[in-house]
Protein backbone atom coordinates (compact mmCIF):
# COMPACT_ATOMS: atom_id res chain seq x y z
CA UNK A 1 0.00 0.00 0.00
CA UNK A 2 1.23 3.36 -1.10
CA UNK A 3 1.10 6.19 1.56
CA UNK A 4 0.14 9.56 -0.39
CA UNK A 5 0.47 12.97 0.34
CA UNK A 6 -2.93 14.46 1.99
CA UNK A 7 -3.90 18.07 0.64
CA UNK A 8 -2.99 20.81 3.01
CA UNK A 9 -6.94 20.68 3.89
CA UNK A 10 -8.07 17.25 3.31
CA UNK A 11 -11.70 17.65 2.12
CA UNK A 12 -13.93 15.23 4.48
CA UNK A 13 -18.07 13.93 3.20
CA UNK A 14 -19.49 14.02 6.65
CA UNK A 15 -22.99 12.06 5.84
CA UNK A 16 -26.09 12.98 8.20
CA UNK A 17 -28.69 11.16 8.88
CA UNK A 18 -31.81 13.35 10.27
CA UNK A 19 -29.51 14.92 12.98
CA UNK A 20 -26.93 17.68 12.07
CA UNK A 21 -27.34 20.91 11.12
CA UNK A 22 -31.39 20.82 11.45
CA UNK A 23 -31.83 19.10 14.60
CA UNK A 24 -30.70 19.68 18.37
CA UNK A 25 -29.21 16.10 20.28
CA UNK A 26 -25.98 13.73 20.84
CA UNK A 27 -25.08 13.34 17.71
CA UNK A 28 -25.36 16.62 16.26
CA UNK A 29 -23.38 18.08 19.01
CA UNK A 30 -20.63 15.60 18.51
CA UNK A 31 -21.05 16.85 14.81
CA UNK A 32 -20.59 19.83 15.87
CA UNK A 33 -17.82 19.77 18.08
CA UNK A 34 -15.99 17.83 15.38
CA UNK A 35 -16.37 20.06 12.36
CA UNK A 36 -15.42 23.10 14.42
CA UNK A 37 -12.55 21.55 16.52
CA UNK A 38 -10.70 20.28 13.22
CA UNK A 39 -10.38 23.24 10.88
CA UNK A 40 -7.44 21.56 9.29
CA UNK A 41 -9.86 20.02 7.20
CA UNK A 42 -12.33 21.08 4.67
CA UNK A 43 -16.09 19.39 6.02
CA UNK A 44 -18.41 19.17 3.13
CA UNK A 45 -21.55 17.89 5.25
CA UNK A 46 -24.66 15.72 3.32
CA UNK A 47 -27.44 15.83 5.36
CA UNK A 48 -30.29 13.26 5.09
CA UNK A 49 -33.34 14.56 6.08
CA UNK A 50 -37.64 14.03 5.64
CA UNK A 51 -38.51 17.03 3.85
CA UNK A 52 -39.67 20.03 6.16
CA UNK A 53 -39.25 23.91 6.13
CA UNK A 54 -37.00 24.56 9.66
CA UNK A 55 -33.63 26.20 9.30
CA UNK A 56 -30.35 24.45 10.43
CA UNK A 57 -30.30 24.78 14.08
CA UNK A 58 -26.17 25.01 14.13
CA UNK A 59 -24.50 27.27 11.79
CA UNK A 60 -21.56 25.62 10.29
CA UNK A 61 -17.90 27.22 10.36
CA UNK A 62 -16.11 29.02 7.45
CA UNK A 63 -14.27 25.89 7.18
CA UNK A 64 -17.59 23.81 6.13
CA UNK A 65 -20.85 24.23 4.24
CA UNK A 66 -23.45 22.00 3.86
CA UNK A 67 -24.98 20.60 0.82
CA UNK A 68 -28.20 20.64 -0.54
CA UNK A 69 -29.85 17.91 1.87
CA UNK A 70 -31.06 14.31 0.35
CA UNK A 71 -35.22 14.61 1.31
CA UNK A 72 -36.49 11.21 2.21
CA UNK A 73 -40.42 11.05 0.70
CA UNK A 74 -39.95 14.20 -0.88
CA UNK A 75 -41.35 14.72 -4.86
CA UNK A 76 -38.35 16.41 -6.46
CA UNK A 77 -37.08 13.84 -9.62
CA UNK A 78 -33.45 13.36 -10.18
CA UNK A 79 -32.31 15.99 -13.09
CA UNK A 80 -29.77 14.24 -14.92
CA UNK A 81 -28.60 11.09 -15.69
CA UNK A 82 -28.51 8.23 -18.66
CA UNK A 83 -31.70 6.25 -19.49
CA UNK A 84 -31.19 2.69 -19.20
CA UNK A 85 -33.00 -0.54 -17.96
CA UNK A 86 -33.24 -1.17 -14.00
CA UNK A 87 -36.01 -2.97 -14.06
CA UNK A 88 -34.12 -5.98 -12.21
CA UNK A 89 -33.44 -3.50 -9.25
CA UNK A 90 -35.90 -3.64 -6.92
CA UNK A 91 -35.11 -7.28 -7.12
CA UNK A 92 -31.83 -7.22 -6.03
CA UNK A 93 -32.25 -4.72 -3.08
CA UNK A 94 -34.71 -7.19 -1.83
CA UNK A 95 -32.67 -9.79 -2.19
CA UNK A 96 -29.20 -8.05 -0.88
CA UNK A 97 -30.66 -6.57 1.69
CA UNK A 98 -33.61 -8.80 3.09
CA UNK A 99 -32.01 -12.34 1.99
CA UNK A 100 -30.56 -13.55 5.70
CA UNK A 101 -27.40 -14.51 3.87
CA UNK A 102 -27.72 -11.45 1.62
CA UNK A 103 -24.80 -10.17 -0.17
CA UNK A 104 -23.54 -6.67 0.83
CA UNK A 105 -21.29 -6.35 -2.76
CA UNK A 106 -24.36 -7.08 -4.79
CA UNK A 107 -26.21 -4.63 -2.64
CA UNK A 108 -23.18 -2.11 -3.22
CA UNK A 109 -23.65 -2.98 -6.93
CA UNK A 110 -26.77 -2.01 -7.19
CA UNK A 111 -26.27 1.08 -5.73
CA UNK A 112 -23.53 1.78 -8.18
CA UNK A 113 -26.13 1.12 -10.73
CA UNK A 114 -28.48 3.64 -9.52
CA UNK A 115 -25.19 6.57 -9.00
CA UNK A 116 -24.72 5.83 -12.83
CA UNK A 117 -28.60 6.00 -14.07
CA UNK A 118 -30.52 8.13 -11.40
CA UNK A 119 -33.31 8.58 -13.90
CA UNK A 120 -33.72 5.07 -14.50
CA UNK A 121 -34.55 4.50 -10.60
CA UNK A 122 -37.84 6.10 -10.78
CA UNK A 123 -38.72 4.23 -13.74
CA UNK A 124 -37.98 0.85 -12.80
CA UNK A 125 -39.78 1.31 -9.54
CA UNK A 126 -42.65 2.72 -11.47
CA UNK A 127 -42.74 0.04 -14.48
CA UNK A 128 -44.85 -3.42 -14.16
CA UNK A 129 -41.67 -5.44 -14.61
CA UNK A 130 -39.98 -4.29 -11.59
CA UNK A 131 -43.18 -4.64 -9.42
CA UNK A 132 -43.27 -8.22 -10.51
CA UNK A 133 -39.73 -9.20 -10.29
CA UNK A 134 -40.19 -7.49 -6.58
CA UNK A 135 -42.78 -9.28 -5.82
CA UNK A 136 -41.13 -12.77 -7.04
CA UNK A 137 -37.89 -11.97 -5.28
CA UNK A 138 -39.85 -10.87 -1.55
CA UNK A 139 -41.85 -14.16 -2.16
CA UNK A 140 -38.20 -16.20 -1.98
CA UNK A 141 -37.52 -14.58 1.03
CA UNK A 142 -40.28 -15.05 2.96
CA UNK A 143 -39.93 -18.75 2.06
CA UNK A 144 -36.71 -18.65 3.51
CA UNK A 145 -36.34 -21.15 6.52
CA UNK A 146 -33.11 -20.13 8.44
CA UNK A 147 -33.52 -21.89 12.17
CA UNK A 148 -31.99 -18.50 13.93
CA UNK A 149 -33.64 -15.98 12.09
CA UNK A 150 -37.48 -17.72 12.62
CA UNK A 151 -40.16 -18.22 10.23
CA UNK A 152 -40.99 -14.64 8.59
CA UNK A 153 -44.64 -13.65 7.95
CA UNK A 154 -46.58 -12.86 5.24
CA UNK A 155 -46.93 -9.74 4.12
CA UNK A 156 -50.15 -7.96 3.05
CA UNK A 157 -50.28 -5.62 -0.24
CA UNK A 158 -50.13 -2.66 1.64
CA UNK A 159 -46.91 -3.78 3.66
CA UNK A 160 -45.67 -5.20 0.65
CA UNK A 161 -46.18 -1.60 -1.13
CA UNK A 162 -44.58 0.24 2.34
CA UNK A 163 -41.60 -1.77 1.55
CA UNK A 164 -41.48 -1.05 -2.14
CA UNK A 165 -41.82 2.62 -1.41
CA UNK A 166 -39.16 2.26 1.03
CA UNK A 167 -36.58 0.21 -1.25
CA UNK A 168 -37.35 3.28 -3.83
CA UNK A 169 -36.16 5.58 -1.58
CA UNK A 170 -32.98 3.60 -0.66
CA UNK A 171 -32.05 3.16 -4.28
CA UNK A 172 -32.80 7.16 -5.01
CA UNK A 173 -30.18 7.63 -1.84
CA UNK A 174 -27.67 5.70 -3.85
CA UNK A 175 -28.44 7.69 -6.57
CA UNK A 176 -27.49 11.29 -5.27
CA UNK A 177 -23.79 12.72 -6.53
CA UNK A 178 -21.45 13.29 -4.31
CA UNK A 179 -18.56 15.39 -4.66
CA UNK A 180 -14.83 14.88 -5.07
CA UNK A 181 -13.23 14.44 -1.51
CA UNK A 182 -10.35 13.01 0.38
CA UNK A 183 -12.21 10.81 3.43
CA UNK A 184 -16.16 9.82 4.14
CA UNK A 185 -17.37 9.76 7.24
CA UNK A 186 -20.73 8.31 7.96
CA UNK A 187 -22.50 9.13 11.53
CA UNK A 188 -24.27 6.00 11.44
CA UNK A 189 -24.96 2.15 9.73
CA UNK A 190 -28.09 2.97 8.03
CA UNK A 191 -29.03 5.50 5.64
CA UNK A 192 -26.44 7.95 6.34
CA UNK A 193 -23.78 4.99 5.22
CA UNK A 194 -25.26 4.48 1.46
CA UNK A 195 -23.83 7.59 -0.23
CA UNK A 196 -20.65 7.29 1.24
CA UNK A 197 -20.74 3.72 0.25
CA UNK A 198 -21.18 4.22 -3.21
CA UNK A 199 -18.47 6.99 -3.15
CA UNK A 200 -16.48 4.64 -1.57
CA UNK A 201 -16.98 1.87 -4.47
CA UNK A 202 -16.66 4.47 -7.04
CA UNK A 203 -13.24 6.32 -6.31
CA UNK A 204 -11.58 3.58 -3.49
CA UNK A 205 -12.32 6.87 -1.29
CA UNK A 206 -11.65 5.67 2.60
CA UNK A 207 -14.93 5.16 4.43
CA UNK A 208 -14.75 5.98 8.81
CA UNK A 209 -18.17 4.97 10.30
CA UNK A 210 -19.20 6.48 13.88
CA UNK A 211 -21.76 4.38 15.45
CA UNK A 212 -23.03 6.33 18.01
CA UNK A 213 -25.76 4.17 19.39
CA UNK A 214 -25.65 0.41 17.39
CA UNK A 215 -28.49 1.33 14.62
CA UNK A 216 -29.60 -2.27 14.09
CA UNK A 217 -29.94 -3.26 17.61
CA UNK A 218 -32.40 0.21 17.95
CA UNK A 219 -33.87 -0.54 14.86
CA UNK A 220 -34.69 -4.08 17.00
CA UNK A 221 -35.89 -2.17 19.78
CA UNK A 222 -38.01 0.45 17.69
CA UNK A 223 -40.13 -2.69 16.47
CA UNK A 224 -40.53 -4.38 18.85
CA UNK A 225 -41.69 -1.90 20.90
CA UNK A 226 -43.62 0.32 18.36
CA UNK A 227 -47.01 -2.22 17.91
CA UNK A 228 -46.53 -2.74 14.38
CA UNK A 229 -47.76 -5.38 12.63
CA UNK A 230 -45.69 -8.24 11.90
CA UNK A 231 -45.31 -7.61 8.59
CA UNK A 232 -43.76 -4.53 9.03
CA UNK A 233 -41.51 -5.22 12.15
CA UNK A 234 -40.15 -8.27 9.65
CA UNK A 235 -39.25 -5.68 6.85
CA UNK A 236 -37.68 -2.60 8.87
CA UNK A 237 -35.37 -4.96 11.16
CA UNK A 238 -34.47 -7.28 7.98
CA UNK A 239 -33.64 -3.97 5.94
CA UNK A 240 -32.51 -2.36 9.00
CA UNK A 241 -29.61 -5.62 8.92
CA UNK A 242 -28.99 -5.66 5.67
CA UNK A 243 -28.07 -1.73 5.95
CA UNK A 244 -26.02 -2.54 8.83
CA UNK A 245 -24.06 -5.08 7.12
CA UNK A 246 -23.49 -3.38 4.23
CA UNK A 247 -22.19 -0.79 5.78
CA UNK A 248 -20.10 -2.71 8.17
CA UNK A 249 -17.79 -4.21 4.72
CA UNK A 250 -17.54 -1.21 2.86
CA UNK A 251 -16.10 0.76 5.88
CA UNK A 252 -12.39 0.81 6.51
CA UNK A 253 -12.55 1.92 9.98
CA UNK A 254 -15.57 1.38 12.76
CA UNK A 255 -15.25 4.05 15.28
CA UNK A 256 -17.71 3.21 18.03
CA UNK A 257 -18.03 5.63 21.25
CA UNK A 258 -17.86 2.59 23.87
CA UNK A 259 -16.57 -0.61 23.18
CA UNK A 260 -19.89 -1.67 24.62
CA UNK A 261 -20.92 -0.86 21.13
CA UNK A 262 -17.84 -3.16 19.64
CA UNK A 263 -19.00 -6.25 21.09
CA UNK A 264 -22.38 -5.84 19.31
CA UNK A 265 -21.08 -4.83 15.81
CA UNK A 266 -18.22 -7.56 16.12
CA UNK A 267 -21.00 -9.89 16.83
CA UNK A 268 -22.77 -8.89 14.00
CA UNK A 269 -19.66 -9.86 11.57
CA UNK A 270 -17.77 -6.99 11.52
CA UNK A 271 -14.06 -7.67 11.30
CA UNK A 272 -12.43 -6.73 14.95
CA UNK A 273 -9.51 -5.16 13.12
CA UNK A 274 -11.53 -2.74 11.54
CA UNK A 275 -12.53 -1.05 14.65
CA UNK A 276 -11.35 1.55 16.63
CA UNK A 277 -13.12 2.33 19.88
CA UNK A 278 -13.13 6.30 20.35
CA UNK A 279 -15.12 7.90 23.23
CA UNK A 280 -16.95 10.90 23.48
CA UNK A 281 -15.29 13.25 25.57
CA UNK A 282 -16.17 16.62 27.66
CA UNK A 283 -13.74 19.74 28.44
CA UNK A 284 -13.30 19.59 31.71
CA UNK A 285 -15.57 22.47 33.68
CA UNK A 286 -14.48 24.91 36.29
CA UNK A 287 -14.99 24.09 39.97
CA UNK A 288 -18.50 23.38 40.51
CA UNK A 289 -21.13 24.81 42.06
CA UNK A 290 -23.01 23.10 45.17
CA UNK A 291 -26.52 21.24 43.75
CA UNK A 292 -29.27 23.20 44.72
CA UNK A 293 -30.79 20.70 47.42
CA UNK A 294 -34.39 21.57 46.15
CA UNK A 295 -34.85 17.95 45.31
CA UNK A 296 -35.35 18.87 41.57
CA UNK A 297 -34.00 15.78 38.83
CA UNK A 298 -33.51 16.91 35.26
CA UNK A 299 -32.92 14.85 32.13
CA UNK A 300 -32.12 15.74 28.81
CA UNK A 301 -32.62 14.14 25.74
CA UNK A 302 -35.34 13.60 22.81
CA UNK A 303 -38.70 12.34 23.21
CA UNK A 304 -38.38 9.28 21.71
CA UNK A 305 -39.47 6.03 22.42
CA UNK A 306 -35.35 4.93 22.77
CA UNK A 307 -35.08 7.35 25.42
CA UNK A 308 -38.39 5.49 27.51
CA UNK A 309 -40.27 8.17 28.42
CA UNK A 310 -43.18 6.51 29.54
CA UNK A 311 -40.66 4.21 32.37
CA UNK A 312 -39.13 8.08 33.35
CA UNK A 313 -42.90 9.24 34.05
CA UNK A 314 -44.19 6.14 35.98
CA UNK A 315 -40.39 6.56 37.61
CA UNK A 316 -41.62 9.99 38.67
CA UNK A 317 -44.78 9.12 39.86
CA UNK A 318 -43.25 6.31 42.06
CA UNK A 319 -40.15 8.49 43.03
CA UNK A 320 -42.94 11.59 44.29
CA UNK A 321 -44.54 8.63 46.41
CA UNK A 322 -41.51 8.60 48.41
CA UNK A 323 -40.04 12.00 47.89
CA UNK A 324 -43.21 14.05 47.80
CA UNK A 325 -41.04 17.30 47.26
CA UNK A 326 -38.71 16.12 44.40
CA UNK A 327 -39.89 17.77 41.26
CA UNK A 328 -39.03 16.85 37.56
CA UNK A 329 -38.08 18.82 34.65
CA UNK A 330 -37.21 17.30 31.00
CA UNK A 331 -35.23 18.89 29.15
CA UNK A 332 -35.65 17.90 24.88
CA UNK A 333 -38.14 17.99 21.71
CA UNK A 334 -40.38 15.60 20.30
CA UNK A 335 -38.01 13.65 17.79
CA UNK A 336 -38.76 14.45 13.98
CA UNK A 337 -41.43 11.68 13.16
CA UNK A 338 -42.14 10.73 17.04
CA UNK A 339 -45.23 13.12 17.30
CA UNK A 340 -47.75 10.26 18.21
CA UNK A 341 -45.14 9.19 20.95
CA UNK A 342 -44.73 12.66 22.29
CA UNK A 343 -48.45 12.98 22.43
CA UNK A 344 -49.11 9.49 24.37
CA UNK A 345 -46.42 11.05 26.80
CA UNK A 346 -48.54 13.77 27.51
CA UNK A 347 -51.09 11.41 27.85
CA UNK A 348 -49.61 8.96 30.38
CA UNK A 349 -48.53 12.89 32.41
CA UNK A 350 -51.91 13.28 32.38
CA UNK A 351 -53.27 10.14 33.76
CA UNK A 352 -50.47 9.96 36.49
CA UNK A 353 -51.28 12.94 37.40
CA UNK A 354 -48.18 14.45 37.36
CA UNK A 355 -49.19 18.37 37.21
CA UNK A 356 -46.42 20.52 37.69
CA UNK A 357 -44.37 18.14 39.62
CA UNK A 358 -43.06 16.85 36.22
CA UNK A 359 -42.26 19.19 33.61
CA UNK A 360 -41.72 18.86 29.71
CA UNK A 361 -39.45 22.21 29.15
CA UNK A 362 -39.04 21.60 25.83
CA UNK A 363 -35.64 22.15 23.71
CA UNK A 364 -32.32 23.63 25.43
CA UNK A 365 -28.97 25.51 23.94
CA UNK A 366 -27.74 25.15 27.63
CA UNK A 367 -27.78 21.59 28.88
CA UNK A 368 -24.52 22.13 31.33
CA UNK A 369 -27.17 25.05 33.11
CA UNK A 370 -29.75 23.18 33.16
CA UNK A 371 -27.79 20.04 34.85
CA UNK A 372 -26.14 22.86 36.86
CA UNK A 373 -29.73 23.52 38.53
CA UNK A 374 -30.44 19.66 39.11
CA UNK A 375 -29.75 17.73 42.68
CA UNK A 376 -29.82 14.78 40.43
CA UNK A 377 -29.29 13.99 36.56
CA UNK A 378 -31.56 10.88 35.18
CA UNK A 379 -31.62 8.41 32.28
CA UNK A 380 -33.97 6.16 31.59
CA UNK A 381 -32.78 4.91 27.76
CA UNK A 382 -33.47 1.33 26.98
CA UNK A 383 -30.83 2.05 23.85
CA UNK A 384 -27.64 4.16 24.18
CA UNK A 385 -24.17 5.05 22.85
CA UNK A 386 -21.89 7.44 25.54
CA UNK A 387 -24.95 9.87 26.35
CA UNK A 388 -23.58 13.85 26.18
CA UNK A 389 -26.03 14.55 29.10
CA UNK A 390 -24.17 11.99 31.63
CA UNK A 391 -21.11 13.84 30.32
CA UNK A 392 -22.47 16.77 31.53
CA UNK A 393 -23.59 15.87 34.72
CA UNK A 394 -20.34 14.70 35.61
CA UNK A 395 -18.80 18.38 34.28
CA UNK A 396 -21.51 19.58 36.94
CA UNK A 397 -20.74 16.70 39.72
CA UNK A 398 -24.29 16.15 39.55
CA UNK A 399 -24.88 12.46 40.73
CA UNK A 400 -26.58 10.05 38.20
CA UNK A 401 -29.22 7.16 38.26
CA UNK A 402 -29.18 6.18 34.98
CA UNK A 403 -30.53 2.71 32.91
CA UNK A 404 -27.60 -0.09 32.19
CA UNK A 405 -27.76 0.37 28.42
CA UNK A 406 -24.63 0.52 25.98
CA UNK A 407 -22.42 2.59 27.34
CA UNK A 408 -23.61 4.03 30.33
CA UNK A 409 -22.11 1.54 33.26
CA UNK A 410 -18.89 2.44 31.92
CA UNK A 411 -19.75 6.27 32.30
CA UNK A 412 -21.26 5.83 35.60
CA UNK A 413 -18.90 3.50 37.41
CA UNK A 414 -18.44 5.38 40.67
CA UNK A 415 -20.71 8.37 40.25
CA UNK A 416 -24.23 7.18 39.89
CA UNK A 417 -26.75 4.20 40.45
CA UNK A 418 -27.39 2.16 37.40
CA UNK A 419 -30.35 -0.09 37.68
CA UNK A 420 -31.79 -2.31 34.64
CA UNK A 421 -34.31 -0.77 31.82
CA UNK A 422 -37.44 0.01 32.16
CA UNK A 423 -37.76 -0.87 35.94
CA UNK A 424 -39.43 1.81 36.62
CA UNK A 425 -39.62 0.75 40.35
CA UNK A 426 -35.31 0.83 40.84
CA UNK A 427 -34.99 3.73 39.14
CA UNK A 428 -37.49 5.41 41.96
CA UNK A 429 -35.82 3.53 44.90
CA UNK A 430 -32.07 4.73 43.38
CA UNK A 431 -33.51 8.47 42.95
CA UNK A 432 -35.26 8.26 46.57
CA UNK A 433 -31.95 7.58 48.17
CA UNK A 434 -29.81 10.16 46.60
CA UNK A 435 -32.62 12.73 47.53
CA UNK A 436 -32.51 11.38 50.92
CA UNK A 437 -28.58 11.11 51.14
CA UNK A 438 -27.23 14.71 49.97
CA UNK A 439 -24.13 13.65 51.79
CA UNK A 440 -23.90 10.65 49.51
CA UNK A 441 -24.97 12.29 46.15
CA UNK A 442 -22.34 15.01 46.77
CA UNK A 443 -19.58 12.57 46.82
CA UNK A 444 -21.27 10.64 43.98
CA UNK A 445 -20.82 13.72 42.11
CA UNK A 446 -17.31 15.00 42.67
CA UNK A 447 -15.95 11.35 41.54
CA UNK A 448 -18.06 11.85 38.50
CA UNK A 449 -15.88 15.11 38.18
CA UNK A 450 -13.07 13.55 38.93
CA UNK A 451 -13.55 10.96 36.30
CA UNK A 452 -14.51 13.37 33.61
CA UNK A 453 -10.93 14.54 33.93
CA UNK A 454 -9.47 10.92 33.71
CA UNK A 455 -11.27 9.36 31.16
CA UNK A 456 -13.61 11.61 28.96
CA UNK A 457 -11.60 14.52 27.87
CA UNK A 458 -12.68 16.24 25.04
CA UNK A 459 -9.66 17.46 23.60
CA UNK A 460 -8.36 13.48 23.54
CA UNK A 461 -11.28 12.71 21.44
CA UNK A 462 -10.95 15.72 19.27
CA UNK A 463 -7.31 14.33 18.88
CA UNK A 464 -8.08 10.88 18.36
CA UNK A 465 -10.51 11.54 15.12
CA UNK A 466 -8.03 14.20 13.78
CA UNK A 467 -5.28 11.36 13.88
CA UNK A 468 -8.03 8.70 12.29
CA UNK A 469 -9.08 10.84 9.49
CA UNK A 470 -5.83 12.50 8.59
CA UNK A 471 -4.50 9.16 8.14
CA UNK A 472 -7.31 8.13 6.64
CA UNK A 473 -6.51 11.20 3.67
CA UNK A 474 -2.65 9.79 3.49
CA UNK A 475 -3.54 6.77 2.57
CA UNK A 476 -2.76 4.93 5.62
CA UNK A 477 -5.59 3.00 6.63
CA UNK A 478 -5.84 -0.39 4.84
CA UNK A 479 -5.98 -0.29 1.08
CA UNK A 480 -9.35 0.18 0.15
CA UNK A 481 -11.03 -3.21 -1.66
CA UNK A 482 -14.44 -4.11 -2.57
CA UNK A 483 -16.74 -5.27 0.59
CA UNK A 484 -16.07 -8.53 1.42
CA UNK A 485 -19.05 -11.10 2.90
CA UNK A 486 -19.61 -11.11 6.48
CA UNK A 487 -20.51 -14.12 8.48
CA UNK A 488 -24.36 -14.58 8.51
CA UNK A 489 -25.00 -13.28 12.30
CA UNK A 490 -28.22 -12.49 13.69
Amino acid sequence: MLERCPPARPRVLLTTEGTYPYEIGGVSSWCDLLVRSLPELEWQVLPIVAPHDRPPRYAVPPHARVLPPIEIWSDRRPARGRRGDLRDLPAALVRGLLRWDGSPSAVVDAWLRCRRDPRGVRRAFRSRAGWDAYRGALAEVLAERVPEAGTPPLLDLVEAAELYQTLYWIARTAAVPTPDVEVLHATAAGWSAIPAAVHRALHGTPLVLTEHGVFLRESYLAAARGGASPGRRFAATRLARGLTRTAYACADVVAPVTSANAHWETGLGLDPDKVRVITNGLLQAPAPTPPPGTGRIVSVGRIDPLKDVHTMLRAAAATLQLVPAAHFAHYGPVTPGEETYGRSCELLHEQLGLGSRFRFMGATTDPAGVVRGADVVLLTSISEGLPMALLEAMGEARPIVATSVGGVPEVVRGCGIVVPPADERALALALASLLRNPERAARLGRQGHARLARRFDQADCVDRYRDLLRDAAAGRLRAPAPPRELPVAA
